[in-house]
Formats: C-alpha cells, structure tokens, sequence
C-alpha cells in the first residue's frame, strides 16, 4: 500500500459527492447527538438510583427505631400498669397488714410468729 501522499486519485467534484459528504457528516453529528443523550439519561439514571437506595436504607433505619420504641413503649406499659395495681393494693390495709406481717415479722398482741425460713 502506498501511503496517502503518494495517492494520485482526487474526488470528483459532483452533487452527488456533496451530497454523500453533507450526509456523512450530518450521521456522525446524529450519532455524537445520541451518545450524549444517552449518557445523560445513563447519568440521571445512576443519580436517582443512589437517591432511591439512600432513601430505602433511611426507611430501614426509621422503621427499625419505630419498633424498638414500640417495644419499648409496651415495657414502660407493663411496667405501669404493675406499679398501679400496687398502688391499688397499697390503699387496702389488709395488704398492707399482710405485707408487714410476711417483710417485717410483725405479729398482733398474743400471736407466736415462727420463721420456717432457714
């Protein structure tokens, strides 16, 4: 092959060479025009991709601390509603007898109190 200098064959000069040149150019214009539009929507694409993964793992982290604040919510419920029935029971003096009598060893005028508890 001889190189391009050597070349002694030129392109005619003719409506249909321009026309074929003006076509060839304008396909590598569309051809430039469509990379660039589809790398665009590759880039948005991946852009709204991170948003949507960060967004899901917020969702994740949030819906794990609603349920760790339910369970504890349902505790502190339980909790409350144990204290309050002591609280009840605390207002009646037969309990409160009963209490003394079992925590303190106390006993009334003339009962013996025996301790089993070794």
């Amino acid at each position: 092959m001889k190189s391009q200098g050597d070349n002694k064959v030129s392109q005619l000069n003719t409506p249909y060479v321009h026309k074929f040149s003006a076509d060839q150019q304008r396909h590598r214009v569309h051809v430039r025009r469509c990379r660039r539009i589809v790398i665009a929507f590759l880039v948005v694409f991946i852009v709204l991709g991170i948003q949507i993964s960060y967004s899901k793992r917020t969702l994740a982290k949030v819906n794990n601390n609603i349920s760790q604040s339910q369970a504890q919510l349902r505790d502190q419920q339980k909790t409350s509603k144990q204290l309050k029935q002591k609280i009840k029971l605390l207002h009646d003096p037969d309990y409160i007898q009963q209490v003394v009598r079992a925590k303190y060893n106390y006993s009334k005028k003339g009962e013996t109190v025996y301790n089993l508890d070794n």
